[in-house]
């Protein structure tokens, strides 16, 4: 049985979003925005409260979201460390969960 999502809802006002105006002050903007997003579309394939895993005993790791999205590991690495500072994701004994998923 296929438990992910079809659709996740984006609010048309995301880019007056004040962390998404900040990010898209910084150097490589557009590969941070398109990581954000393709972490919010992983989280709805998954569709476990926005948990972001490749089983529930094995957390994806910077190189297996690099891979996955096709992104330097680098930006990926970058990216992840604004999200957590921006308290857009939360890393739990190395498993990544999206805040306010619900």
């Amino acid at each position: 049985m296929d438990d992910s999502l079809k659709w996740i809802k984006l609010a048309v006002n995301i880019f007056e979003n004040r962390k998404i105006q900040y990010i898209e002050t910084m150097p490589d903007a557009d590969t941070i925005l398109v990581i954000w997003f393709k972490l919010l579309t992983l989280a709805g394939t998954i569709n476990d409260c926005g948990q972001i895993y490749m089983t529930r005993e094995i957390p994806y790791t910077e190189e297996m979201l690099a891979a996955h999205f096709k992104r330097p590991l680098n930006t990926v690495r970058l990216a992840l460390q604004i999200f957590e500072k921006l308290d857009m994701i939360e890393i739990v004994d190395d498993f990544t969960k999206l805040t306010n998923w619900e």
